[in-house]
């Protein structure tokens, strides 16, 4: 691995950036100063009347809802639960600094927009607009210097952080006409002026330039935020031993036995996030085969990363403990350095979540774009990066790239600690001669028998959980999915005259043992069921029976409906056939069998799957009463037999006569199984 690099920045910079820094406040104080003044010595300008004459003018559909919701957006109860969801944010990330010093900068903030308006206010002592019902000084507004610093906060911190370039600029955007809306709005519900509004922009703008330098210093100020953690007594368990601590948990490190050993403790907010997601309490402080699964995790990881890079980079947990009270995730300790987040560590990262997205793994935890994700390696002695923490502790919607579908389709959503296994088993498949040559035959069986084991656990821990909305999804995807819920269906349907045909023999084969008929009668039933056009109808009557059982969709009616629309269909196939087709000279006329009768009866719950005993070819008594008898035959609790109703529909050896003479009538007047299919396949 490359050894890590300090970017040195330019010595020039600093001066510079002061240079912009100084010529950007000055010219912003000045305006707001000029402006000022000017509203002071004339708080009812004829420009300020006929801006609002102007925008209040705007009449579009759905501009007042729009402008309503934009200023109570930003007044004061959901700006100040925007903010606080800003820190909680950052401290989920693991940003303890950051969200600390923003945590700072917000009440910062919040005690400027006061002071502002009561300040400003009472010096310029100009009122609100005619129609306002607002008493209270109306210079500047404080929703517009409220939103400006809030939201242009915000876009610093993406573009600190490395957003990407794209999303830079859809924020950038987001935030220039977000805030246009708010500085319309106020005007338009006739809470300010215009120059109310310009004045909050030129506060906002005027405060940014001070509160971001403020964060800069005390995300670094180590009076703010002492670098060194505190040992924790409830978990040290040796002289030695250090602790690091993260989110969710706090790390025993013991170089004497080689282990670092992750005791959970994790605050309310990081139990609540994970319960509101899955109903159940967080994995790591109680269940056993979430731990397991994690051990499993963290071999398939490792044997990716032996693939790829040639070496094992993530250090190999060895089980779960109880030692301190809790369950604690043992692992290896690996000695070396923190890591920078800098250039060869942000490659480093990018390379492993490739991989790991390719072959179905979470990646949040070594994402180059989540900024904590370099405090998950350990620059090792010998120059690489070595991974030393995959378990996650804040739960995520967001998988990783190419795993979204499967994810909804497997009820994985929201994302903790997932593996797409089936995406995992055909990348093994796919990479089986490559994965060959570098672990070796018995590695790479080593390495199906890990996934293997390692999806036995995770189903266990997962099916352990309610997962309400997970499994909600998921429902919702295969009822929506209509395409697989069509190849479902139609591939179900292929074999349907099998189901059909199987289902009346096991009834003759019933009557023949119990000694209703002879062997010899017997076969003339099965001979008549297997005959052309008998068997013809006999598959459509397969196919209604599967419709009615494969179709899901708890919706009244749909079954019959499909059922309908399965025999209309063939229908018009055959009468279309018919007329293209000539009947040579004394050749008699083909009969529909899909006719009236049978659409009638197939839109009837409950016998609609026996629709086609009205086509002529099964419109006797004998396949009649064989139907009748063999359904009858799968009542529950045997009240068919205890109350013998048997004899209604046992056979009698006349009809069997007429069934085995009618068979080659059968035969010769209607046609073979040409009108046999499913709807878009050739007969």
């Amino acid at each position: 691995m490359a050894a890590t690099v300090q970017i040195q920045a330019p010595a020039v910079s600093r001066k510079l950036w002061l240079g912009l820094w100084l010529a950007s406040m000055g010219v912003l104080i000045a305006l707001l100063a000029v402006l000022t003044i000017v509203i002071e010595d004339n708080p009812e300008s004829s420009l300020d009347f006929r801006l609002l004459n102007s925008i209040v003018g705007w009449d579009l559909p759905g501009l007042v809802w729009l402008f309503a919701f934009v200023s109570f957006l930003t007044s004061n109860i959901p700006g100040l639960l925007m903010a606080l969801s800003a820190v909680g944010f950052l401290w989920l990330l693991g940003l303890n600094r950051e969200s600390k010093a923003l945590f700072v900068i917000w009440m910062i903030l919040g005690l400027v927009v006061y002071m502002g308006d009561a300040t400003f206010g009472e010096w310029v002592g100009r009122g609100r607009p005619f129609d306002s019902i607002n008493d209270h000084p109306s210079y500047p507004s404080g929703h517009v210097f409220g939103s400006t610093v809030m939201f242009g906060f915000w876009l610093f911190i993406a573009g600190y952080y490395g957003l990407k370039s794209k999303l830079m600029i859809v924020g950038e955007v987001l935030l220039v006409g977000f805030l246009l809306l708010v500085g319309a709005s106020r005007i338009h519900v006739q809470e300010h002026w215009p120059s109310d509004v310009a004045a909050g922009y030129l506060m906002g703008m005027l405060w940014l330039l001070v509160l971001i330098p403020l964060f800069l210093y005390l995300r670094k100020a180590s009076w703010f935020f002492s670098p060194k953690l505190a040992e924790d007594p409830t978990v040290v368990a040796c002289e030695t031993c250090r602790t690091e601590k993260s989110i969710a948990s706090v790390v025993v490190l013991n170089p004497e036995e080689g282990t670092a050993t992750k005791v959970y403790k994790p605050p309310p907010l990081v139990g609540l996030l994970y319960w509101i997601a899955f109903q159940a309490k967080f994995p790591y402080t109680g269940n056993a085969a979430a731990l397991e699964a994690a051990v499993y995790r963290r071999r398939i990881a490792g044997i990716l990363t032996l693939h790829r890079f040639g070496k094992d980079l993530v250090s190999p947990a060895t089980g779960a403990s109880c030692d301190h009270g809790n369950f604690s995730f043992v692992t290896e300790y690996v000695p070396g350095s923190k890591v920078p987040n800098d250039a060869p560590a942000q490659k480093f990262l990018g390379q492993v979540a490739e991989l790991f997205a390719e072959a179905g793994l979470g990646v949040w935890q070594i994402n180059p774009r989540n900024p904590h994700a370099h405090t998950n390696l350990i620059l090792t002695p010998e120059g690489d990066y070595k991974i030393i923490d995959l378990e996650s502790a804040v739960v995520t919607v967001l998988p990783a790239k190419g795993q979204l579908r499967s994810a909804i389709r497997s009820g994985n959503i929201p994302i903790f600690d997932d593996i797409d296994f089936t995406r995992l088993n055909a990348y093994i498949d796919t990479h089986q001669d490559a994965l060959t040559v570098s672990l070796g035959s018995e590695g790479l069986a080593e390495f199906r028998k890990v996934s293997g084991q390692g999806e036995v656990l995770i189903r266990e821990w997962k099916e352990s959980e309610p997962r309400i909305l997970g499994r909600a999804i998921s429902k919702a995807y295969r009822l929506l999915n209509v395409k697989a819920a069509w190849q479902h269906v139609m591939g179900a349907v292929q074999g349907a005259d099998t189901v059909a045909t199987d289902f009346l023999k096991s009834g003759i084969d019933r009557w023949e043992k119990e000694g209703t008929i002879e062997q010899e009668k017997a076969e003339s039933l099965r001979a008549y069921i297997s005959s052309g056009s008998v068997n013809n109808a006999i598959h459509h009557m397969g196919a209604h029976m599967v419709l009615s059982v494969v179709i899901a969709v708890p919706i009244p009616g749909l079954r019959s409906a499909a059922r309908f629309l399965w025999t209309l269909y063939f229908w018009f196939k055959f009468q279309l056939q018919r007329l293209s087709r000539r009947n040579a000279p004394g050749e008699p006329r083909p009969e529909n069998i899909h006719n009236p009768l049978v659409m009638f009866v197939a839109l009837i719950p409950g016998f609609g799957a026996v629709a086609y005993l009205g086509a002529r070819p099964l419109r006797q008594k004998i396949p009649i009463r064989l139907m009748l008898d063999q359904a009858a035959w799968k009542l529950p609790f045997k009240i068919y037999r205890r109350l013998g109703l048997d004899r209604w529909f046992m056979p009698n050896p006349s009809s069997i006569a007429q069934v085995e003479i009618g068979t080659d009538i059968a035969a010769t007047a209607l046609p073979s199984s040409e009108d046999m299919g499913t709807p878009g396949q050739n007969p």
